[in-house]
């Protein structure tokens, strides 16, 4: 299986892991749908196919065996949480954490991102996904950060006396923000990434 954009390639890989686990995806999948040409090519290619069925009269897409083969050749999700814990807390640079999957004779592209619980298809491509992160670290372009600045110091970038950082650990936890305080602050914008879980 080969797309020319190896988003493309992510995603198409991320559909099979999610029809192989059994996770439901309706056919077809809209014209007006960003992803819709991964699902093209995976069907022209015999990866997947439509699901014809009688009740309810809702089609669905299937795995073929070829589409079976190609996803259980790279993904084995048992043991892999026990795996990934043992990754981290080797506590290894990036490029020992690739050579690590490697030593296990595991794909250190295709690996974290099939036995990632939290990566989906539909979001992989504006999101991307924990275990890709962490294990490509050093590969991904680094991000803007802003300097915050105190009431008074000039146009602020944030709350106050809050830095933003990127963490590319997965077993991070989100910190709290005061949303009184927040508001109170005639600098601070919005965020663009995507809300934390406060419940």
């Amino acid at each position: 299986m080969q797309f020319a954009d190896p988003q493309a390639n992510s995603t198409a890989y991320l559909i099979l892991r999610h029809l192989y686990d059994g996770d439901v995806i309706e056919w077809p999948l809209g014209d007006d749908h960003p992803l819709q040409h991964v699902f093209v090519g995976l069907e022209a290619e015999g990866y997947i196919a439509r699901w014809d069925r009688v009740w309810p009269l809702h089609d669905r897409y299937r795995l073929t065996e070829r589409g079976i083969a190609t996803i259980e050749a790279v993904y084995r999700p048992a043991g892999a949480e026990g795996f990934w814990d043992d990754l981290c807390r080797r506590n290894l640079n990036p490029a020992d954490r690739r050579g690590y999957l490697l030593s296990q004779r595991l794909d250190p592209v295709l690996w974290p991102l099939l036995h990632d619980p939290s990566t989906h298809w539909s979001t992989f491509g504006s999101t991307g996904g924990l275990y890709q992160s962490y294990v490509w670290a050093d590969q991904k372009p680094a991000k803007p950060t802003r300097a915050s600045k105190r009431r008074g110091g000039g146009a602020g970038g944030g709350p106050r006396g809050i830095h933003h950082h990127d963490h590319a650990d997965p077993h991070h936890v989100a910190y709290l923000v005061d949303l009184d305080r927040q508001a109170d602050d005639p600098g601070h914008f919005a965020p663009t990434t995507p809300d934390y879980d406060v419940s």
